[in-house]
């Protein structure tokens, strides 16, 4: 059986096991509530978390805050600018652009992949919501509730805010609550970006295997995932580049010494199946370059941090620009209803219009990105 198909055989049993144990258990006392497909749990220790941190360093706080509304504002513009240029980029210059497609497990997220997303869309959501919390807490909003869901496989978060206090605030101070999440989100992304040009050798050395042709060269020679190829023949391969040139000069039969994180081994080149003439050594794309780190962890460990990191930082950019996005329910909708009726008597029409934008923009990103 496939790893599709057990996903997909767990992802059910799971739920089904989750929705009899909610339906036979008293739960909501523990502040868990459970329908089909959707977990909310209501978490006391966090909204105490949130009260205790936003009585520490208020003036960092309040600087932050500050700081919070001209990132958001200025994520906003680079949201809508960048969807914009994308979709030029795609007709001008024939599928150059960025795929933009929603994250589905399976469907367009690799199983292997899930594990660093869900690491990752976690710690991002954790800052988000943090972040929305305490700025409302300094600006004198209480809290209702706080806490975790999960929608099917995809987690998310919430703070439950006051309404009635929340809408006794100025524009301003709205301003500073709605932009915080996504503020923080980036400002981590930065840090995340810091640390990992600090700590891994920016020069790949090697390839990193994810999966190898059932039955081809480097599965008899017992490569597996997770093993690094450093060279093939005393020819240092890199990156893909590398390895392609390396490989147009080589003939299906051809004895090949391969240099990898196991050690030398010898395999033979065997004949592509679409092209017999073209030889293989049975590395299935996709794969990754390898990354050494300055902590002399070995290649197992390097490419786990490497890869927990990288999710971590793209989870965090793409979580702060898609948020501030004038589209419904997103916290870039609230920002710019409270500056357009600040500083505009047209802030409806101004907003309809964004919102339309937005939505289409996305659309179309999403669309052709399916397409390339």
């Amino acid at each position: 059986m496939s790893e599709e198909y057990v996903f997909l055989l767990l992802f059910l049993v799971f739920w089904i096991a989750i929705y009899i144990l909610g339906r036979f258990l008293s739960l909501g006392k523990y502040g868990l509530q459970i329908k089909p497909f959707f977990i909310r749990y209501d978490s006391e220790t966090f909204k105490r978390i949130l009260y205790k941190y936003s009585g520490r360093w208020k003036n960092l706080w309040r600087i932050f805050s500050h700081i919070s509304v001209f990132l958001g504002l200025g994520l906003m513009f680079f949201a809508i600018l960048f969807l914009s240029w994308n979709i030029m980029e795609i007709f001008l210059w024939r599928g150059k652009g960025v795929m933009i497609v929603p994250v589905i497990p399976v469907l367009t997220l690799s199983l292997y992949w899930l594990p660093y997303f869900l690491i990752a869309i976690i710690i991002a959501i954790f800052i988000h919501e943090t972040a929305h919390g305490i700025l409302a807490l300094i600006e004198g909003i209480g809290i209702k509730a706080a806490g975790a869901l999960i929608f099917a496989i995809f987690p998310g978060g919430f703070v439950e805010l006051d309404g009635k206090e929340l809408n006794k605030l100025s524009h301003a101070s709205k301003m500073k609550i709605f932009s915080a999440g996504a503020s923080s989100n980036i400002l981590a992304g930065l840090i995340i970006f810091l640390i990992l040009s600090c700590l891994f050798i920016q020069s790949p050395s090697g390839i990193v295997v994810l999966e190898v042709l059932e039955g081809g060269p480097l599965d008899s020679a017992g490569i597996r995932r997770w093993d690094v190829i450093y060279a093939l023949n005393g020819t240092l391969i890199r990156n893909y580049e590398d390895l392609a040139f390396f490989m147009s000069s080589v003939n299906p039969g051809d004895k090949l010494t391969v240099s990898t994180s196991r050690g030398n081994i010898t395999t033979i080149a065997t004949s592509s199946p679409d092209d017999p003439r073209r030889a293989i050594i049975g590395i299935v794309s996709p794969f990754l370059l390898y990354y050494p780190s300055r902590l002399g962890l070995g290649f197992f460990w390097d490419t786990q941090i490497y890869l927990v990191l990288n999710w971590l930082f793209l989870i965090l950019v793409n979580v702060a620009v898609f948020n501030m996005l004038p589209i419904p329910l997103l916290d870039g909708d609230k920002f710019i209803q409270c500056l357009l009726e600040r500083i505009t008597t047209k802030g409806d029409v101004i907003k309809k219009f964004l919102n339309v934008l937005s939505i289409l923009l996305i659309a179309a990103n999403i669309s052709l990105g399916l397409r390339l």
